[in-house]
């Protein structure tokens, strides 16, 4: 497993983008599938959906802090000086955001003025909030913003252009536009979020209610949380502090001072169960749109097989289950980590496989699991992996690196489409369904194997080479959508799939 009809219809031009036909068409794909392989496309709407998926002009963030920001004793105790000395050290860099329909936080993160907090802080001042990357929005580039403001501790209120914003991810990134273009700003340091420890003590900073400035305490109660933001592989820090409307893309810091995340949300009807986006995978999305890998997946160069079968040796050591390494492809990062072929991978970023359950049914499940894991980190991150071979347990800390454009094609036609492509081939011709793929339960799907992928949206495909691009446009506007798809079956006919239903990874 990788980690890797009738009638003419109007054909947009290869450069509009393409229309996605969501809501009520999709949850019939998805509570019946019977009548998916039928109909004709309707006319799209007069305005398509915009997507820029070139690279973003995104200002670098400072290096992670090399020594602890404020000199005070790490105190565990509720008030403790340790507590009181980091929030008077940090207190000036958060900053509170407004605007007709932003209220929120942010957090400054260097010198220059650049200001992070979340997407959904600064949605409604975006006045095109279907893109989902967007780079240099001004009225020039026809993706204009409604003015924020931010608002110091001190009262002091500056006008912040809005860099970047990605909605899967639930990060926007702005800058302060004062009226000296040299001034310089106080800003957080950056921390580590991968040394954060369960039970570590961390404070946020927000305005929670419309209280300004407010601190509240907390501690580090999970890492590594997945399944809960749009992008389901996003890895996120659950936290026990009170948060509350308002804290929505302040800071959380650690008691030395340091910028550990974003808090991001709460879990509707609990009480001190938040969440944060770390630290280190803002700075690893950033990174990777700075180039041009925002859109691209994680891979480390192995793949594995759902076969399920442990040895007595792995069951010595504790294991129930676990996915064997079927192949490692030279030269990629699990190659140079000293990963292997046959190596029995039984934990993923510190997690056990064993709630998985056993049997076929299970290992698939846990099989695309892992994979969605890999798929979802960005690159610069890092793949946290423990293995079995023979007596050994052995660890791994694998450098994740961006699928490059013809591995992508393949991961987004599965990811996307539940369609599994015949590597070997450079057409599109379709290997088999992805078994948990809402396609593979839908009437008429055994059609679809060796047919050729010949459009999307109206939009003619030759080759995997045309396929990608579409794909990669697909993936950025949204999941759990529906799109029609084209195919050339083996016989000869050509077969219209006007609701072809869009899979989240």
């Amino acid at each position: 497993m990788p980690d890797t009809a009738t009638g003419p219809e109007p054909r947009p031009a290869r450069g509009e983008s393409l229309w996605i036909a969501a809501g009520a068409a999709v949850l019939g794909v998805l509570l019946g599938g019977v009548a998916v392989l039928v109909g004709i496309q309707t006319a799209p709407p007069s305005a398509p959906v915009p997507v820029d998926s070139s690279p973003v002009p995104v200002p670098a963030l400072p290096p992670a802090a090399a020594a602890p920001v404020c000199d005070c004793p790490e105190a565990s105790g509720p008030g403790g000086p340790s507590l009181v000395e980091a929030v008077e050290h940090t207190r000036d860099a958060v900053v509170t955001l407004t605007g007709a329909d932003a209220l929120g936080a942010g957090v400054l993160v260097d010198e220059t003025g650049l200001v992070l907090t979340n997407y959904h802080v600064v949605a409604g001042q975006i006045r095109d909030p279907r893109q989902r990357v967007l780079g240099g929005v001004t009225e020039a580039g026809g993706l204009a913003q409604q003015p924020v403001r931010a608002r110091f501790v001190d009262g002091r209120e500056l006008p912040a252009e809005l860099l970047v914003a990605d909605p899967d991810r639930d990060i926007a990134l702005l800058r302060l536009l004062p009226a000296d273009n040299a001034e310089k700003f106080p800003f957080a340091a950056r921390g580590r979020s991968h040394e954060l420890r369960v039970g570590e003590t961390v404070f946020a900073v927000g305005n929670p209610l419309g209280l300004e400035h407010s601190v509240a305490q907390g501690i580090i109660a999970a890492v590594n949380r997945t399944g809960l933001s749009r992008s389901r592989q996003t890895p996120l820090l659950q936290l026990d502090a009170t948060i509350n409307l308002g804290n929505s893309g302040g800071p959380i810091f650690n008691l030395r001072g340091q910028l550990v995340g974003i808090t991001t949300a709460t879990l509707e009807r609990a009480q001190g169960i938040a969440f944060a986006i770390p630290i280190d995978h803002i700075a690893a999305l950033l990174e990777a749109l700075r180039a041009g890998h925002g859109a691209r997946s994680g891979q480390v160069g192995a793949e594995v097989a759902p076969d399920g079968a442990l040895d007595d040796d792995a069951r010595a050591l504790g294991y129930a289950n676990g996915l064997r390494v079927s192949r490692v492809l030279p030269g990629r990062p699990a190659d140079a980590a000293g990963l292997r072929k046959d190596d029995l991978i039984v934990e993923a970023q510190g997690q056990r496989f064993d709630s998985f359950g056993t049997g076929p049914e299970a290992q698939l499940r846990l099989a695309h699991h892992f994979v969605a894991t890999v798929r979802g980190l960005l690159p610069g991150e890092v793949l946290n992996l423990t293995v079995v071979r023979g007596k050994n347990r052995l660890t791994f800390t694998i450098p994740v690196a961006a699928a490059p454009p013809d591995q992508q094609v393949l991961i987004d036609a599965d990811a996307l489409l539940g369609l599994r492509l015949d590597e070997s081939r450079r057409e599109p011709i379709v290997k088999e369904l992805r078994p948990e793929a809402p396609i593979s339960r839908s009437r008429g799907r055994e059609l679809l194997r060796n047919a050729r992928v010949s459009e999307i949206a109206g939009i003619p495909v030759e080759s995997r080479d045309d396929l990608g691009p579409l794909l990669t446009e697909l993936r950025q506007i949204g999941r759990f959508a529906a799109v029609q798809v084209g195919f050339v079956l083996t016989d000869g006919r050509t077969l219209r799939v006007r609701d072809f239903p869009v899979s989240p990874d």
